[in-house]
């Protein structure tokens, strides 16, 4: 197992460090212009993924459904975009019961174009909001960007290594038996560690430290979201984007529930 490890570490790791150079390049340049224009491309490659996985065909009310959407964003800015993301957290919330809830529904598919459009627009929204519309009490939006994003890695790549070593217990093992308790929990580790670390040098509030730990359980519920999807069409990745990593729903969909939730809670909170 551990020679296994080593080799998915090694087949992982050239794609992981080029985007992590991309996305950790803008962010140390602040250049909003810079970052915008990244945020609405991976939204478009979202949207693209998502109808390549989809086996009905756009049609004419999804196509509107979508513009005005993005009309709405841009007369009414701010305050659509907080209607939309009290909407988007709320799905995420609902969607969190229905994990436990055990039951299975025909609207959670990549078949469902309208679900995909509002996911996808949430995500982008929310990223839009907090370079735009946030406010951190004087602490530079970029590093919290910046955290927001890091958390979510640390989440994923501390569930994938001790998942992958001492996991035994799945948590939902009919959407995703790799998944287990002891990856959720050494996940959640790497990120109390890291969080705790930057508090201690004062980088950050109390208040978005309280906003980053309740937030973060839905980088877990993001990734069974996806999980559950893939399995309803039988497919292992989203897509080929990424060498070793799959699509690019794959590496996001954890931040796809996080980023709305983090803003919800940070317009309440701090």
């Amino acid at each position: 197992m551990a020679n296994e490890l080593y080799k998915n570490i090694l087949q992982r790791l050239p794609a992981a460090l080029s985007l992590v150079i991309c996305i950790f390049g803008a962010l140390y340049l602040q250049n909003i212009f810079l970052i915008l224009t990244l945020v609405l491309g991976v939204g478009f490659l979202l949207i693209k993924e998502w109808l390549l996985l989809s086996e009905s065909k756009i049609d004419l009310k999804q196509i509107t459904f979508f513009v005005t959407l993005i009309l709405f964003s841009i007369i009414y800015t701010k305050d659509f975009m907080d209607l939309f993301l009290l909407m988007i957290s709320g799905f995420w919330f609902l969607y969190s019961f229905y994990l436990l809830s055990d039951k299975s529904s025909s609207l959670l598919s990549f078949d469902n174009h309208y679900l995909g459009f509002l996911l996808v627009l949430g995500f982008v929204y929310s990223l839009i909001y907090l370079l735009l519309f946030s406010d951190f009490n004087n602490i530079n939006k970029f590093f919290v960007l910046f955290v927001i994003v890091f958390n979510t890695v640390l989440a994923d790549v501390g569930a994938y290594l001790v998942g992958s070593s001492i996991g035994k217990t799945p948590l939902f093992p009919e959407i995703s038996p790799n998944k287990t308790i002891e990856g959720l929990l050494g996940g959640v580790g790497f990120v109390v560690i890291f969080v705790s670390t930057i508090y201690a040098y004062n980088l950050i509030s109390f208040d978005l430290v309280l906003v980053l730990l309740i937030s973060l359980p839905f980088a877990f519920i993001g990734d069974y979201f996806e999980s559950q999807l893939k399995r309803e069409k039988s497919i292992k990745d989203s897509g080929s984007l990424i060498p070793g990593h799959g699509g690019i729903w794959d590496r996001l969909d954890s931040h796809i529930a996080v980023v709305p939730i983090f803003i919800l809670l940070s317009n309440l909170i701090t």
